[in-house]
């Protein structure tokens, strides 16, 4: 299920108390990342928190997140890369909502 789709769903369900929890697992995605949280923090549905797993970059990703100042976004980084899966992981164990989306680093 994409993004779009999940905002379309917690509208229809009149969500107003919900909250998604958005995991994107990234590596070395500095080139196309802040088009991927533009489009995320452009969602008709606002209320969601944003974790970003950075599976050990050595490029730009962290500055390149580290610009937005969203309060929904939460930055993670790993110490050695250890894969998406793990990333992902790392992000449930993060969770804070029931609902929970993944979106990859490089979708819009």
């Amino acid at each position: 299920m994409t993004i779009r789709n999940i905002t379309m769903r917690c509208m229809e369900l009149n969500m107003n108390e919900s909250k998604v929890l958005i995991i994107i697992p990234t590596y070395n995605k500095g080139y196309i990342i802040e088009k991927t949280i533009k489009s995320i923090l452009n969602q008709s549905y606002q209320d969601f928190e944003l974790i970003i797993i950075d599976d050990c970059s050595s490029d730009n990703t962290r500055e390149v997140i580290e610009k937005f100042e969203d309060k929904r976004i939460k930055y993670i980084k790993l110490e050695k890369n250890s894969g998406a899966n793990k990333a992902r992981n790392i992000g449930i164990q993060n969770a804070r909502y029931e609902l929970i989306a993944f979106h990859d680093s490089n979708e819009e």
